[in-house]
């Protein structure tokens, strides 16, 4: 596992876009999102005029020594709930074992403390069991399921839902930060 301070979030910009459209076009990632259709560039770069406009949305890309690895897109932003939903991935699939606990960490320590957000929200596919099992270890308790929500493979699928809250990331952020710390001080390959 890699050093957490090898790890920062940046800003989206037009150089990554190339980039981050080839990676949600990628199977490994494209099978575990809602709308799993190929996207075209165009549509692509029609997205990120549109974000670069809305005030509710943020997208963040997850660097492991300054080279883009994954993403993570803040949505549904209201201020004055203070709460939010993400998306995520991790793209790079050559990226250190632990990037994505580590890019969790960035996220959710950004949308927190930066942004003061009172609470976040995901849905994630019941199917997904690794993003299921990844957001119960940050933290985040399930909240719910929408039945039958999202059709895929001409089968439809719940969506679960599940939630954190700020106070809850402040327990649970020291642990894991040290957990990431202990397992990188017993890595000797590096």
């Amino acid at each position: 596992m890699a050093n957490i301070n090898d790890y920062q979030l940046e800003n989206l910009g037009r150089n990554e876009l190339q980039l981050v459209w080839e990676w949600r076009n990628a199977d490994h990632i494209r099978f575990f999102m809602k709308n799993d259709d190929f996207i075209p560039l165009e549509e692509h770069y029609q997205w990120l005029k549109s974000v670069e406009k809305d005030p509710s949305t943020l997208v963040k890309l997850c660097c492991y020594k300054e080279k883009p690895i994954g993403l993570v897109n803040f949505s549904q932003i209201d201020s004055k709930n203070k709460t939010c939903e993400w998306g995520f991935y991790i793209g790079d699939k050559t990226c250190p074992r632990g990037s994505g606990k580590i890019m969790g960490i960035l996220a959710l320590d950004f949308i927190f403390k930066e942004r003061d957000m009172r609470k976040l929200c995901a849905q994630i596919l019941d199917f997904n069991w690794k993003s299921l099992s990844y957001h119960t270890k940050l933290g985040f308790t399930e909240e719910g399921r929408l039945i039958k929500q999202i059709l895929k493979n001409n089968q439809y699928i719940d969506m679960v839902l599940m939630g954190m809250f700020q106070e809850q990331w402040e327990k649970q952020s020291g642990f894991l930060k040290e957990e990431v710390v202990r397992v990188n001080e017993g890595n000797n390959d590096r």
